[in-house]
Formats: structure tokens, C-alpha cells, sequence
């Protein structure tokens, strides 16, 4: 039983943003803390130097399909591999189960950078493999927390305007804007969707 989370941007920069804003070395003490989104019954846990999230996972499987690697034992389904432990109930030729996966989204300790720039925090995501950036906004407002990607094609458009960049073909997009081109796509509505998590 294996749960992997990776989207793809459909936007990339050049560079971390806002460009010419100062690097924050750690999340401030506001900003620390326990968020829950109800909608999908995930945590998000933020510490001083990361951000990762907790869902909890219902899964059924077939005791057919069980990997060569597992075993059964009394209320439990053992990985023999990366001994990993799951609680089960056994109906049948059926296993049910419910277990906590934790995904690490943010962590400055991995070449990520945070930058704060008109009340919001960039998490700006380095990509080894291109080199470039994903930059999703974060905000803490009475309690509630949101983190905003860029999804659409209007932020898309957007972005190209703004930019005055061709979007060429091969995805993702990729920008370079300036602070002043960055700023005015955050007053535009860049950013828009996203998750919302309120403080526990």
C-alpha cells in the first residue's frame, strides 16, 4: 500500500519571487502551528522550517491482492520491506484500513526558499530537474490559512500579459517577471485557487 501526491505546475519562474525580496531563513512563530481542512480530512502541520501534510487514508483491498512483501498478523497488515504497520479489519476476503500518510510539502532544508512580500508567504519549490521554480502563496487571515497555486488558464493569460512572455508549447510555461510584474499579478487575482485550513 503506497500513496504518492505530485502535480505538476502548469507555471514555472525562472527565478525564486518576488525577486529582489529578501529570503526568510524560518516560518514565523505566527505562522507555526496545526490547520485542518474539513473538506478533506487532511492536517497540515507547519514547524519552523517546513510544512508537511497528514491525510488519513481509508483503503479496501483484496486479501488476494496482497503484495508477496506483506503479511497478515492478528489485526494487522505488516510491510516486511519498509516495516511499515497497518491496522486492519478482516471481512471475509477483505481487508479494511485506515492509516495516516504524511507528505513533506515544503522544506527550506531542500533548497526551497520562503519570501514574505505584501502580508503573504511564497513557498518557492526548487525543481532540480528543470531548475526552476513552482511558487505557491500562502496566507494566514483570523485563523484561517490558505495555500494558492497557479492553476488556470486566466492566470495563465494573465501571467503572459503582464510578462509580456510568449507561452510556448512545452509545458510548464515559464516566466521571469519582475517584482513590480509580480506584484500586479497577485492584485489581478493570480493565485486564486487553492486549499483552506483553519487553526486547531
Amino acid at each position: 500500500m503506497l500513496l504518492h501526491s505530485c502535480k505538476e505546475p502548469i507555471v514555472s519562474f525562472a527565478e525564486p519571487q518576488p525577486k529582489d525580496i529578501n529570503e526568510l531563513n524560518a516560518f514565523p512563530k505566527k505562522i507555526i502551528g496545526t490547520y485542518y481542512n474539513t473538506e478533506n480530512r487532511t492536517e497540515l502541520v507547519i514547524s519552523k522550517y517546513s510544512i508537511f501534510k497528514k491525510m488519513i487514508v481509508e483503503d479496501t483491498l483484496k486479501i488476494s491482492k496482497i503484495n508477496k512483501n506483506e503479511i497478515i498478523k492478528n489485526d494487522s497488515l505488516f510491510n516486511l520491506v519498509t516495516k511499515e504497520k497497518y491496522r486492519i479489519k478482516r471481512i471475509n476476503d477483505t481487508l479494511f484500513s485506515n492509516y495516516i500518510h504524511q507528505d513533506t510539502i515544503f522544506d527550506l532544508n531542500k533548497k526551497n526558499i520562503l519570501k514574505k512580500f505584501k502580508g503573504y508567504f511564497f513557498l518557492n519549490i526548487h525543481n532540480e530537474k528543470s531548475g526552476f521554480w513552482s511558487v505557491e502563496k500562502l496566507n494566514l487571515s483570523k485563523g484561517v490559512l490558505t495555500i494558492n497555486g497557479i492553476e488556470t488558464e486566466n492566470e495563465l493569460d494573465l501571467l503572459q500579459s503582464i510578462t509580456e512572455t510568449k507561452k510556448d508549447t512545452i509545458k510548464p510555461f515559464t516566466v521571469k517577471p519582475t517584482k513590480k510584474q509580480f506584484k500586479e499579478f497577485i492584485n489581478k487575482n493570480g493565485f486564486t485557487n487553492g486549499d483552506i485550513y483553519l487553526k486547531k
